[in-house]
């Protein structure tokens, strides 16, 4: 057997050498590509770029001259501090910074640490005048229409466009102290700008995505899977409007707190605009790649697929008040169901929603329950029915009482 050239033993020698050692802190991933291919548009920014995935996109470069004037501003307000020592804070978290990313990229160190301080400064900047209006300058381009900002916070949800969140969070506690007085936590400032209600967090978030994920979490944990196990159909709302089951708006609860008990089905309210799927998307991407055992967000649309499959459903829960649709008409809400979940790969054994499956199929297989809400749907749908089957009842109660009258008459 010949033995390999030293040139090719010198080549994969070199490669294997030149392997680095996977992050434990990786945290920020490319959009798969089957993924993208169903709707590229809803993962990549439209107005500003955030780290470097899409650092130096030429459709996004306009951003770059007002993210500057943003440092500047930044730096006049956090005057307790030199732009150098800002950098240097930035220098010192380089190397964790960068292990937060999947995907490598050409970027050397002087570029990345400008790139990292002029966009945490930005975030800072746009997260504080969001606050507080009068701190926003004359002329200010985000927040002079109400449209632009919220092209931005779009931008900011995406899973390519993110920083890690300890990065900007401690060079904020670097330049201003927060004590929740003067100047408050950084997890409080970000949860007013996405609007989202804080939680108890059990740690600091990966990033922006990350938290938008656990404000929508669930208040019960995921049940331990069984040994046996038969994945659980669940029927479409309409077959369970006709089958009896009350479906209501849920309070105050997450998102995807979704119960069912003695009847009633309590769906937490849903709107539905032209960012939807785009934040759903992204939180998609975000699970499969960070959180694929405990997808908690995937399993929530994988359930509404199944409550919603056509118009019928959608008006349903509109009529109901759980569903706010401002996607122009109902075939464009019960479509966006169907294709949020294509190309997702779903773990039945481990799935969310499980046991409520199978609780409403236990409650639909009911005969008495059938029987009980096609009377109830036949004959006291509406005001006048129930009039009109109650001055039945009256009448046959009559007639019943005149016959027995009769009756006594011709025996005495």
């Amino acid at each position: 057997m010949e033995r390999p050239s030293k040139k090719s033993l010198d080549s994969i020698i070199s490669k294997l050498g030149n392997l680095h050692a996977l992050s434990s802190h990786c945290c920020i991933h490319k959009v798969p590509k089957k993924l993208r291919s169903i709707n590229s548009e809803a993962y990549r920014p439209s107005v500003v770029s955030v780290g470097p995935l899409y650092y130096k996109d030429e459709s996004l470069r306009a951003m770059e001259e007002y993210k500057l004037r943003y440092l500047k501003s930044f730096l006049i307000r956090a005057k307790n501090h030199s732009l150098e020592d800002y950098v240097n804070v930035v220098e010192g978290k380089e190397e964790l910074v960068r292990e937060c990313y999947a995907e490598e990229f050409i970027l050397d160190s002087d570029a990345f640490v400008e790139m990292v301080l002029v966009d945490v400064a930005f975030i800072i900047e746009l997260f504080l005048r969001f606050r507080c209006p009068q701190l926003t300058e004359e002329n200010d381009r985000i927040f002079q229409g109400p449209k632009f900002i919220y092209e931005v916070i779009d931008d900011m949800k995406l899973e390519e466009n993110q920083l890690p969140f300890f990065i900007t969070r401690e060079l904020y506690d670097f330049a201003f102290a927060p004590n929740g007085h003067d100047y408050p936590y950084f997890l409080d400032i970000t949860c007013e700008f996405f609007e989202v209600a804080p939680r108890a967090l059990h740690s600091e978030p990966n990033h922006f995505v990350d938290l938008l994920r656990a404000c929508y979490l669930p208040s019960s944990p995921r049940p331990e899977p069984v040994g046996h196990y038969e994945p659980p159909f669940c029927f479409s709302v309409t077959y369970l409007h006709k089958a009896g089951v009350k479906i209501v708006p849920a309070g105050e609860s997450s998102l995807l707190d979704i119960t069912f008990h003695e009847g009633v089905l309590r769906i937490p309210k849903i709107e539905l605009d032209d960012s939807t799927e785009s934040v759903w998307r992204n939180l998609e991407v975000y699970e499969q790649c960070h959180y694929y055992e405990d997808s908690y967000i995937i399993d929530y649309l994988v359930l509404l697929d199944r409550l919603i499959n056509d118009p019928k459903d959608v008006e349903i829960l509109i009529e109901n008040g759980i569903l706010t649709n401002r996607l122009g008409n109902k075939e464009n809400a019960s479509n966006l169901f169907t294709n949020l979940v294509r190309q997702i790969p779903i773990l039945d054994p481990n799935f969310y929603y499980s046991d409520l499956c199978q609780q409403l199929n236990d409650y639909c297989s009911s005969t008495w329950h059938k029987n009980k809400a096609m009377l109830r749907q036949k004959y006291f749908n509406h005001p006048w029915a129930v009039l009109s089957v109650i001055s039945a009842i009256v009448l046959l109660i009559l007639t019943v009482i005149q016959a027995i009258t009769s009756v006594i008459s011709v025996i005495h």
